[in-house]
């Protein structure tokens, strides 16, 4: 269960040692620091032979970066309606990661949380830092899957759309006309957490993504964890004549498959190979293709250059292009896959990613 601001005062009151040399002198609530501005609250710091100040503190439980900058705001506001050079605006969470750390550290905002980190400056008088400690309190940085599986969809279309969108639902109805599948309230509550990350920004003109590189990066390291867990059921085909063979076997298979991987980079120019990897949709499906295709397209788990992976995913077909009459993986779908394919497949997503931020759809 998540922890209240008076549990985060208590346990910070009770940490003690582990801010050495830091130690609280005092600590009050709604203390009145100038004329009608009140502090949340006013610490009293000392170091133990050395200089004491005042800190005005603001606390907070959540450390998302929309959250962080907020009360950076307000604690640097009252500050300067207090008047009151020797005031130290302060951050108190109960944890402050190292993205919101720079969002303080870019402000000149001292903070400290409540697994042990801290930065602190005091007037030129005073500095500590001391940094790398885990959450203890994982609960307030609850798990978040908006880039994976049919939510990360959302991130993919504000890719793919620098300009925006005027509203939820356009975000939604692109999302279907692009062979994606989603409703509009998990497009809203997905846009809820981005904007929470700053990584969404809502105007008058509409919903856009406020960094491009930093939302294409936040897909890339949520793939390579869900590439490290997923369930798929994979085969190998030996076809005879490949190119009029896949294109046979693509016929019988439909719109439930789509090419991915290297095969995927070279149909689009970027790489060259023998090997051959696609997406279906059923197994199932695939024998009965080759099974009438007979001797041109064989099962073959040992030397098979047809390399074929059955996912209940349905995001790699978001979005699919068509070349040379062949379904291929967008370029956003074939840079994450390529940020994991060591070792060629970093060198392609670098191209693919200035690809992918230039676009202008």
């Amino acid at each position: 269960m998540r922890i209240t601001e008076k549990e985060v005062i208590d346990q910070f009151l009770a940490m003690g040692a582990q801010y050495a040399p830091l130690t609280v002198i005092s600590l009050t609530r709604e203390t009145p620091i100038g004329a009608g501005v009140r502090a949340e609250v006013l610490i009293r710091f000392a170091i133990e032979g050395g200089p004491s100040f005042q800190a005005l503190a603001e606390i907070t439980v959540l450390g998302t970066p929309k959250t962080i900058q907020a009360k950076c705001l307000q604690v640097l506001g009252l500050a300067t309606r207090a008047k009151d050079p020797e005031l130290v605006p302060l951050i108190i969470a109960s944890y402050i990661p190292p993205r919101q750390a720079d969002i303080l550290r870019e402000a000149g905002v001292s903070w400290m949380d409540l697994s042990g980190n801290m930065v602190v400056q005091a007037n030129h008088r005073v500095y500590i830092e001391r940094t790398g400690r885990p959450n203890r309190f994982p609960d307030t940085a609850p798990i978040k899957k908006v880039f994976q599986g049919t939510a990360s969809l959302v991130a993919r279309a504000l890719l793919l759309r620098p300009a925006g969108f005027a509203s939820v639902s356009e975000i939604t109805s692109f999302i279907k006309s692009r062979n994606g599948s989603i409703t509009i309230s998990t497009v809203s509550k997905v846009l809820r957490s981005l904007e929470e990350d700053l990584l969404v920004s809502k105007t008058d003109s509409g919903i856009f993504a406020g960094d491009r590189a930093k939302l294409l990066a936040q897909l890339a390291g949520s793939y390579a964890a869900w590439a490290r867990s997923r369930c798929v059921r994979t085969s190998k085909f030996a076809a005879a004549n490949t190119g009029q063979m896949l294109q046979d076997f693509c016929s019988l298979l439909g719109p439930t498959y789509v090419f991915c991987g290297f095969y995927a980079a070279e149909l689009k120019g970027h790489a060259a190979g023998s090997q051959i990897t696609l997406y279906v949709q059923d197994m199932g499906q695939v024998g009965q293709a080759s099974e009438r295709l007979g001797s041109g397209f064989l099962p073959d788990d040992e030397f098979g250059q047809v390399t074929v992976i059955e996912t209940k995913d349905r995001t790699p077909w978001f979005n699919v292009q068509t070349t040379n009459g062949l379904w291929v993986v967008d370029d956003v779908e074939l840079y994450l896959e390529m940020t994991i394919d060591t070792p060629r497949g970093p060198k392609i997503a670098d191209l693919l990613r200035s690809q992918i931020l230039q676009a202008t759809e």
